[in-house]
């Protein structure tokens, strides 16, 4: 080794290297795209969940309120008639 060899450090990266880094990444990204989907999967079970349970809260009232009308009608029905 030359004086200049031992001054610089340097690395040799041959194509099996790079190929093998490649099919190393290709791996991962096929879990993380599996995972992704996994993960949308759950995600729009959620927004189906969230959205049942916003239309039961919306009509819970509007039903209660219209119990009540009824209510208050057919006394006065009663009452009256």
């Amino acid at each position: 080794m030359s004086d200049t060899d031992r001054e610089r450090p340097y690395a040799v990266i041959t194509l099996t290297d790079v190929y093998g880094q490649q099919r190393e990444m290709s791996g991962q990204l096929t879990t993380a795209v599996t995972q992704l989907s996994t993960a949308q999967a759950r995600l729009d079970d959620h927004e189906k969940r969230m959205r049942a349970l916003e239309a039961w809260r919306y009509a819970l009232p509007a039903s209660a309120l219209s119990a009540v009308v009824a209510a208050v009608a057919a006394l006065i029905s009663a009452f009256v008639g």
